[in-house]
């Protein structure tokens, strides 16, 4: 799975170093290559997707807005999804679902993740999408994501944000959405993030490509 023919370079996780504060979380380089990220950037599914949304503001709850392609569900793939994906991106989705990705990101993360549920699936967010502050579930023991835009001014705003508590303004970093950039997240009840609103002046949908590995 992780020949030189496969868009993925699983090596690249080796070569990370996670952060410690203010929770466990990273920014991955070079792990789709060149030239498949740029097809993969062209090849980002464009259709099936399903909105959801929850207003902010509510007591406990964190507010958000996405539209969401289920591509693999209980380590199996979604039908609907996978297959209306092209042949490069389901490459890219096999290897994500193979159990070289778990030993190489388990060993990133210092945990057993052979026997963990997958999910994957593609994320759009259109002008004024975002994510409040949350920590994510905590069942979740990693959360991996990739970026599919070429070009992504900071004036689209829709940056990852790592907070620094549940206060949208305790930013303490910002990664924007650019192709070949990921992030790998431990979850816990340190781990507060959000996605900042994309402007609405934005051009094109923020793309992601996003994976949770979950404790059973």
């Amino acid at each position: 799975m992780n020949s030189l023919t496969s868009p993925v370079d699983l090596d690249a996780l080796s070569c990370t170093t996670l952060n410690s504060s203010p929770f466990v979380w990273g920014t991955v380089r070079g792990m789709l290559r060149e030239p498949a990220l740029d097809r993969l950037v062209r090849e980002f599914p464009d259709s099936g997707f399903t909105r959801t949304e929850r207003p902010s503001g509510r007591p406990g709850e964190k507010g958000y807005r996405t539209d969401n392609l289920a591509l693999v569900g209980d380590d199996g793939a979604v039908e609907e999804g996978f297959w209306e994906l092209t042949p490069l991106w389901q490459d890219l989705v096999r290897t994500l679902m193979s159990a070289e990705y778990r030993e190489a990101v388990g060993k990133l993360i210092s945990r057993d993740v052979s026997r963990a549920r997958l999910e994957i699936r593609a994320v759009r967010y259109s002008a004024g999408a975002w994510i409040d502050p949350h920590t994510d579930r905590t069942d979740k023991l990693v959360t991996q994501t990739w970026y599919f835009n070429s070009h992504w001014p900071a004036a689209n705003q829709g940056q990852f944000q790592v907070l620094g508590s549940p206060a949208a303004d305790d930013v303490v970093q910002q990664v924007l959405p650019l192709a070949g950039e990921s992030i790998v997240l431990c979850p816990s009840e340190r781990s507060w993030h959000s996605v900042a609103p994309v402007s609405g002046a934005a051009q094109e949908d923020r793309k992601v490509l996003l994976l949770h590995l979950t404790a059973v």
